[in-house]
């Protein structure tokens, strides 16, 4: 499968069946949000779902866009940010009219089929200055198909090889869907 029907994700929201959302806050994310790692800045959150994340990080400071192709998604994004940092848009084609300092992709690249993460690769390229950030969590399911998809840090490594890798990981974080999520901060060269 190259792509997911248009209306695939919009469906699944409708219909709640979205085992890939938590009750709450990513624990990756409040490492980093805790550490300062991730300070306020302009960054975007890529499927962004609806997540709480974006709103977390309007409160600390940061100057927030979610994008989004659900119709839901987005609707549910802009009644808590505001409609001006909500964005319904396709992650492949979108261009914002300035670039972010930060993304922070929880399920962004996991929900896309393999077949598209070069293009995606592409698309934080252009979002991102050098020097920019990505701060990203690897889904590990272990497992064929999806979504979401398993990004083994093998792959990662090879399409992110014109990124800067931490020399070390963080730990993996336990997901409630019997799945990990491999925390890593990325730099773009």
């Amino acid at each position: 499968m190259a792509e997911l029907p248009q209306d695939f994700w919009e469906t699944r929201f409708q219909q709640q069946r979205t085992p890939w959302e938590r009750s709450g806050i990513n624990p990756g994310f409040l490492a980093w949000r805790d550490s300062g790692a991730l300070s306020p800045c302009r960054i975007l959150v890529p499927g962004a779902g609806r997540s709480p994340e974006p709103l977390a990080l309007l409160q600390a400071g940061f100057d927030v866009v979610a994008l989004d192709l659900a119709d839901t998604a987005v609707a549910e994004q802009a009644g808590r940010l505001g409609a001006d940092r909500a964005v319904k848009a396709d992650v492949m084609a979108w261009q914002p009219d300035r670039l972010f300092a930060a993304v922070y992709d929880q399920t962004c690249l996991c929900a896309l089929p393999p077949a598209l993460w070069a293009g995606y690769e592409r698309s934080l390229r252009r979002w991102l200055p050098t020097g920019g950030q990505l701060f990203i969590l690897f889904m590990q399911t272990g497992r064929e198909g999806g979504p979401p998809f398993d990004c083994p840090l093998p792959a990662m490594r090879a399409l992110f090889a014109e990124w800067t890798w931490p020399e070390t990981l963080a730990p993996a974080i336990p997901h409630g869907m019997g799945t990990q999520e491999q925390p890593v901060v990325l730099t773009r060269a």
